[in-house]
This record gives C-alpha cells, sequence and structure tokens, in this order.
C-alpha cells in the first residue's frame, strides 16, 4: 500500500479524545462492525467487484493433517478480504541500449497499450531494494470507511491460486475513521524470475480490519456497500493528494479524526 511515488502513510497513536462515534452492535453475542465501501471510478466501475471473504478450502491431504486443517491457519484468515483482479496483464522487461523498458505482453493483456500508459507506474530504479526488485503502482478505485475506530491492513494474497509467485504487495495499515482515500496496489516484482502476469479473478492483495474497541477481536465485519455520497466525497477531498504536498502525514491523522466531529459516512439501507 503506497501513495504517489512512495511517500508511505505511518500511524501514530494520537493523545486526541476520540470524538462520539458509533458503537459496535450485538447479535448472538458476536458484536457486528459495518465498514463501507465504495469504488471511486468515472469509468470501469461495474468491472470492480466485491471484496470476498478469504474462505480456505477443505484439506484435501491424504491423513486429512496438512495445514489447512491446522485452527491457527483458519482462524488467521477469519475477517481477511479479497480484491481481486478485473483485468489480465502480463509485463516483461525489455533490455535495450536506453536501459529497460517494461512493456505489456499481448494477447495476454486485457488493458489496452494506453490503459497500461495510463494506469501502471514503474517507480524509479534508484528507489527499487535491489537492482532486480521493481516497484510498481497501480490505482486500485475501493475506499473503506467505518463510522467508529477502526484500522484496515492490506496485505498480500495467500492461500488463493496464482499465475506467479514473484511479486509481493507492499503491506501498510491506517484509520479508516479518520483518513478516507482509495487503496493503491503496490507490490515489488522480481524481474530475474521472469514476467509479472496476474488474470481477471486472481486476488490482487487482501485486506482485514481491526476493531479498536474490541481488542480481544470478538467480532465480526460486515462489509457494506453504499455509493459516493456527498459526505464521502467531502472527506475523500481533505486527503486527495497531500502526500504530495507535505512529508510525515501521520501527524495529519489527528487533524482528520477531530474534522469529523462525529459524523457519519454510513448511510441505510445497505446491501452487502
Amino acid at each position: 500500500m503506497a501513495t504517489n511515488r512512495m511517500a508511505t502513510i505511518a500511524v501514530e497513536t494520537h493523545a486526541l479524545a476520540r470524538p462520539t462515534v458509533a458503537k459496535p452492535s450485538v447479535t448472538n453475542g458476536v458484536q457486528e462492525i459495518p465498514v463501507g465501501w465504495s469504488v471511486v471510478s468515472d469509468r470501469f466501475a461495474v468491472a470492480f467487484g466485491a471484496p470476498e471473504r478469504l474462505v480456505p478450502s477443505k484439506d484435501q491431504s491424504t491423513r486429512k493433517k496438512g495445514f489447512l486443517s491446522c485452527p491457527a491457519v483458519r482462524q488467521f484468515t477469519e475477517g481477511v478480504f479479497q480484491v481481486t483482479a478485473p483485468f489480465s496483464l502480463r509485463l516483461r522487461v525489455v533490455e535495450s541500449e536506453g536501459g529497460r523498458a517494461v512493456v505489456p505482453v499481448y494477447p495476454f493483456t486485457s488493458l489496452t497499450e494506453s490503459l497500461v500508459r495510463q494506469f501502471v507506474q514503474v517507480e524509479p530504479q534508484d528507489s527499487w531494494r535491489s537492482p532486480n526488485i521493481a516497484v510498481v503502482q497501480i490505482p486500485s478505485p475501493y475506499v473503506f470507511f467505518a463510522d467508529q475506530p477502526v484500522h484496515i491492513e492490506q496485505t498480500g494474497p495467500c492461500l488463493s491460486a496464482q499465475s506467479r509467485f514473484n511479486w509481493r504487495v507492499i503491506p501498510g495499515r491506517f484509520d479508516i475513521y479518520a483518513w478516507q482515500r482509495p487503496l493503491n496496489w503496490a507490490f515489488e516484482w522480481d524481474i530475474s524470475c521472469g514476467d509479472f502476469e496476474v488474470r481477471v479473478g486472481e486476488p490482487l492483495y487482501n485486506v482485514k480490519f481491526i476493531s479498536d474497541m474490541v481488542p480481544n477481536g470478538s467480532y465480526k465485519i460486515r462489509l457494506i456497500r453504499q455509493g459516493l455520497t456527498d459526505a464521502l466525497k467531502k472527506r475523500m477531498d481533505l486527503t486527495r493528494d497531500v502526500a504530495s504536498i507535505r512529508r510525515g502525514t501521520s501527524k495529519l491523522f489527528g487533524d482528520a479524526e477531530a474534522l469529523r466531529a462525529g459524523e457519519n459516512l454510513l448511510s441505510g439501507p445497505f446491501s452487502e
């Protein structure tokens, strides 16, 4: 999870009294926490499907003692949602006298060349961790928000089918009560291991939601799709491109939180 030119948003604890926020509802002894999501896109919005709960497949090992039977593994996936690819994309590094160039490979790639140029951002090589580990960012138009203190964690896919394993998501974590912005799909790609490749329907990244009000984890997240309301647009305007004008944006989290003043972003009727 990265922002423009990799200006990473860190999270710190603010010695600031939280505004009044909604409390989790309780169903059958389990607290249910609603988290809203929306697609911020003027085009292709129908192609971006709902995040899907990560449900590990059943243990198919002969003795039924494989790792998929491990309670710790299955508990890890509780509350994890996958965002899957709406397109197919294969990228290749081409060496030339002018240096390296990253190009799409057709006919595998479903995006047009103009869209690849528009959306696929390869970071300058001096920002890579090593000469063969490219850093790539592709906008992901999903925005998540909550009416109570909840953090989102964005991590790489796990326990799912993937075409290639030569890339890894750059992870991140931030407060979706205080800060509303679309996610980025940022990843490192080991170009020494061949082409980058992802197919339609394969996972791009996982998200998990952590409640600040229920520390023992005895809660269930309910994802609710919602349109872009005026209130949500106003909140996103507060944080739009802020990393391009100021470093250390973590110091702004407390200010952004205080400006909510108990304002709710979720509105009914709800549909998952």
